[in-house]
Order: structure tokens, then sequence, then C-alpha cells
């Protein structure tokens, strides 16, 4: 008996060493390939683009971005001419993530006719047109996206095909806690299999309708305005001159990782 039992506690002893080796092993299958924490007074050029231009029924400007106390800020404002001015900070053509994940830590505050995101595109997104070879096109992923209509809520969203009926192909889910106002994580991990959205490390939601998207993917911090649709309608007076404006998106930082080599 005694044979027996020093035989079953070296057999378990043996199996909870093999599971610590496999979470061990695990826990290096990712590598860290972005770590944004928006030190200094600019964002750094090597990494990011504040794209400008017309946009919705606003304009992309680089006014509206700014970098304080090491995050980024994006105020959504309306100037003397009655130009809203939107901030739309993207890695394009300099970053991207490969069926890996992504997470930034932010918090927000955002009026009606204005939409926030922290988001990835791919370059060669309805690049087909078939919904059935998005994996190859690419996906638009909304990792974490709300209106001033939502009042702190917010939703994932999935978007593949194309964007015009009957290609466009779309999945999502709402997020009814009222969290805008607090700093949390968003983030998101994909492959072949689907996509895992998580709040503060936890997965939070998990999508397998939409294809998991092979091909880079860029990451975007954005907000967009319009006088009336689906994020709700503008006020009359727009949102008021930078300095009152109360329509922000902040980040504090922006994570990434990609899966070594075998891991997947």
């Amino acid at each position: 008996m005694k044979k027996t039992s020093i035989y079953s506690f070296l057999c378990l002893a043996t199996a909870a060493l093999a599971m610590t080796a496999s979470f061990t092993a695990a826990a290096v299958d990712w590598k860290l390939t972005l770590d944004e924490n928006f030190n200094g007074t600019e964002l750094n050029p090597k990494i990011w683009n504040v794209e400008t231009g017309k946009r919705r029924d606003a304009t992309n400007s680089p006014l509206a971005v700014d970098i304080k106390d090491g995050k980024l800020v994006i105020t959504t404002f309306t100037d003397e001419a009655g130009v809203t001015h939107c901030g739309f900070v993207t890695t394009r053509k300099k970053f991207h993530v490969t069926q890996g994940k992504a997470v930034a830590r932010c918090r927000f505050c955002v009026q009606p006719g204005t939409q926030v995101a922290f988001w990835a595109q791919s370059p060669t997104y309805g690049k087909s047109g078939d919904p059935a070879k998005a994996a190859e096109d690419g996906v638009e992923i909304d990792i974490m996206e709300t209106t001033g209509l939502m009042k702190g809520a917010y939703q994932y969203a999935l978007h593949w095909g194309s964007y015009k009926t009957p290609t466009h192909k779309t999945s999502n889910q709402k997020f009814t806690g009222m969290v805008g106002n607090e700093w949390h994580d968003y983030g998101v991990e994909w492959d072949d299999t689907g996509y895992r959205f998580t709040l503060d490390g936890k997965v939070v939601a998990t999508d397998v309708k939409c294809p998991g998207s092979k091909v880079p993917e860029f990451l975007m911090l954005t907000s967009e305005s319009n006088i009336k649709s689906w994020n709700g309608e503008r006020p009359a007076n727009g949102y008021g001159s930078k300095e009152k404006s109360t329509n922000k998106f902040e980040v504090d930082w922006v994570k990434a990782w990609e899966r070594v080599p075998g891991a997947k």
C-alpha cells in the first residue's frame, strides 16, 4: 500500500510539474510588439499618423489631438466658423498586428452626433467583395466603439465582405455597463477560430460568425461626427470651442502582441 501511495504521489507530482511547465510555455507564446504609453509632448511619428481631411460631417484635424500628462487626448469641438474638428489617429502603413491581440486603456465622455472608437482595419478590406474571403481580405474590428446615445456604454462590432448591401456582413454586441467615465482596458485577440473581446483582461464576448482575419491590421483611435445619423444628432450650435468642449476620448496606453512561431 505504501509503494502504491508513493507511486501515486509521484505521478501526481509529475503531472503537476508538467502542467506548470505547460502554463509557463504558454506565457511566452506572445511577443509584445507595441508598448505605447504616450510619454513626451507629441505622438511618435514612426508609429502614428494624424490623418486630415473631411470625413462624414466634420474634418479630421491635428487641432483635435493632444498628448497631455502621458495620455492621448482627442477633443471633438466646433470652431467659430461652425466646423467640427475630429481626431483620427492611426498606425496605417507604420504598424500592424497579424492574428494577435491589441489592448488600449481608455475613458470617454461622448455627446450625441459623435462616435469614438479603438479599432483595427485591413488595408485590403473588401478587396474581393466576397464575405467568404474575409480572412484573406481582412476585417474591420471595432474593439471599443461608443456614441453619445450610449451614455457611457459601448459595443464591439465586426464588419466584413464589403460596405455595400448585400455583401456587407456585420456582427456586434452592446455592453450595457456605464463604464465611459472610468479607466478600463479594452482588448481583442483573434485567430482562425474567431475573436475574443476583453474588458480589463477578462473575456466578455466571443465571436465566431466572422472569419478570423489573416492579414495585417493597423490600429486606430478616432472620433467621428455627423449632423444626424446612427450616432445621434449633433447639437445645433456644435460642441463649443476646444477649451469648452467636454466631448473627449482619452487613451492612457496601447499595447499589441503577436504569437511567436509555433504558437498558433
